[in-house]
C-alpha cells in the first residue's frame, strides 16, 4: 500500500503525469494521502503498543493470581503455627479478644505437640490423671473451636468481599469430587 493513486471526483482519471502549475492537483492530493495513510498507520503501531502492553499486564496479573492463589497454601504450610498466627495478627489488631485467643491456641498447641505426653506421664497411669488429662485435652479442644469458628466467621466475610458465594464453592467441591472419583475409576 505505498503506491498511491489519488483521484479527483468528478473527473477522469489522468493518463499521465499531473500538470505542474495544478496547485489542488495530484501531488497534492498523493502528499495529503501519503500523509494520511502515514498518520494511519502510527495510530494503528500506537494501538498495537497499547495492546502489547494491556497483554503483558494481563498476562502478569493471571502469573501473579495464580501465584496468591496456589503458592500461599504451599508457602504458609512451611512455617509454624506460631509464625503464621504472628503475622495474622497484624491484620486482626482490631480485635484484641482473638488476638490473645490465638496466642493462647498457639502455646496449647506447642504444648500438646511437645510436653504433653512427657509432662502427663505420671497422669497417665492413674484413673484420676487420666480424668485430669481429658478435662485439660477438652478445655484446649473448646479453645481451638472458638478461635476457628471466629475465623471462619473472618473468612467468610473475605469470601462475601470477594463475591465468592457459597453457589461457587459448592461447585468447585464437586469438581474436585468428580476429579477424585476419575481417578479411582483408573
Amino acid at each position: 500500500m505505498s503506491d498511491l493513486y489519488v483521484v479527483r471526483f468528478g473527473d477522469e482519471p489522468e493518463s499521465g503525469p499531473p500538470p505542474e502549475d495544478d496547485e489542488d492537483g495530484t501531488d497534492v492530493k498523493t502528499t495529503f494521502a501519503h500523509f494520511g495513510l502515514t498518520y494511519y498507520r502510527a495510530c494503528v503501531l500506537e494501538h498495537q503498543v497499547v495492546n502489547m502492553l494491556a497483554f503483558s499486564r494481563l498476562l502478569e496479573a493471571e502469573a501473579e493470581a495464580r501465584r496468591l492463589l496456589n503458592d500461599p497454601w504451599d508457602e504458609h504450610f512451611k512455617e509454624t503455627l506460631g509464625r503464621l498466627v504472628r503475622r495474622f495478627t497484624q491484620q486482626a489488631q482490631g480485635n484484641p479478644q482473638l488476638v490473645d485467643d490465638l496466642a493462647e491456641a498457639v502455646r496449647l498447641r506447642n504444648h500438646l505437640a511437645h510436653a504433653f505426653w512427657r509432662e502427663r506421664a505420671e497422669d497417665f497411669c492413674s484413673d484420676a490423671g487420666r480424668a485430669d488429662m481429658i478435662a485439660f485435652l477438652k478445655e484446649a479442644r473448646d479453645l481451638f473451636i472458638s478461635v476457628d469458628e471466629r475465623l471462619t466467621e473472618l473468612a467468610e466475610a473475605q469470601r462475601r468481599r470477594a463475591g465468592i458465594t457459597q453457589e461457587l464453592m459448592e461447585q468447585h467441591y464437586q469438581t474436585m469430587l468428580a476429579r477424585a472419583e476419575a481417578r479411582d475409576q483408573s
